[in-house]
């Protein structure tokens, strides 16, 4: 990942061209620096995060939301997650919902950080039954390494998620 400046942001945001930012590192002071600046259009420019284990306190920072990889095969917890986080007058109920979700979604979001790409091809096919588990291009074809014993340490924390997604 490269590390543009907040203050180089700023400087882009004011182009006519450019309407936002995915920041995909953990550095969420960045993040604040960047979507609470005053000195940003935040009509025209939008701060997104690319780690789903950030939506929650992202948004309360002001960032518009994710660009995540867990949504591609978890998108109904993923958006309710972000509704959560960004409805007017929450409940007690609501937070906690939100906090337990926020949970769930940072658990498996370790497979993503930790195989990428090839986690999330992985997760796909095995979680939605779409396209092939080694589906992705060479040099990274092959599906996650340790396959199926491997699989098996994201199991908890994949059917967590699998049941918040089925009750959606």
């Amino acid at each position: 990942n490269v590390k543009v400046t907040p203050s180089t942001y700023a400087t882009l945001s004011a182009h006519p061209n450019i309407v936002g930012c995915k920041l995909s590192h953990g550095d969420v002071s960045y993040h604040a620096q960047i979507a609470a600046n005053p000195s940003i259009d935040h009509t025209h420019f939008h701060t997104f995060t690319g780690l789903g284990q950030q939506l929650l306190p992202i948004l309360a920072l002001g960032c518009a939301g994710t660009i995540d990889g867990s949504a591609g095969f978890f998108p109904k917890s993923v958006v309710r997650l972000y509704e959560l986080s960004t409805k007017e007058n929450k409940t007690a109920e609501d937070v906690k919902e939100a906090r337990a979700l926020q949970f769930k979604i940072s658990s498996v979001e370790e497979l993503v950080v930790k195989f990428g790409t090839v986690g999330i091809k992985e997760a796909v096919s095995r979680v939605l039954g779409l396209g092939d588990r080694d589906g992705t291009r060479l040099p990274l074809i092959g599906g996650i390494p340790g396959g199926d014993a491997e699989w098996e340490n994201w199991k908890g924390a994949v059917g967590e998620l699998e049941k918040v997604e089925a009750s959606l």
